[in-house]
């Protein structure tokens, strides 16, 4: 019997695997799959079908391999999503995503102002276009936008 390498590379396709079902069972309880077109928990509950699907195949994966050695720079996009996360609690999610995109394309992309801006702009508007507006997927608002609304 060939023992489990337990290793970032079996151990994070599990977390993921359990995040991408409960993202399906939180997107078809909670906010409805589909009612006159897709639903607000249409997009969620596909990604975490996705998302479950190919986190079976990194573990299967990941159990043939070497762990992974890992850099400084290895960390970069855990701590920018922990961040961003944070920041999303505090000032909301699209303007934290604005600032995720325009601190990750400065700092650790080196893009000019002249390059950065329009992306996070566009994409920005893009996300909030897409999963807000037409699909009304409920974002944080952030505890100062709440705080000021009342």
């Amino acid at each position: 019997m060939k023992t489990l390498k337990a290793n970032t590379r079996v151990i994070i396709p599990s977390i993921t695997f359990i995040l991408g079902i409960i993202w399906v069972v939180y997107g078809l309880n909670n906010y409805g799959w589909w009612e006159n077109g897709p639903g607000s928990g249409f997009f969620p509950s596909i990604i975490g079908i996705l998302i479950s699907g190919i986190s079976v195949i990194a573990f299967l994966e990941g159990r043939k391999m070497e762990p992974p050695q890992y850099i400084k720079a290895s960390y970069y996009p855990f701590l920018a999503a922990f961040a961003t996360v944070g920041m999303a609690m505090i000032i909301g999610f699209f303007p934290a995503m604005f600032l995720f995109l325009q601190g990750w394309l400065k700092l650790y992309e080196k893009f000019s102002w002249k390059k950065s801006l329009p992306i996070s702009i566009i994409t920005t508007a893009i996300l909030y276009g897409v999963f807000a507006m037409w699909l009304m997927v409920p974002f944080p608002a952030g505890f100062i936008y709440n705080a000021i609304r009342g």
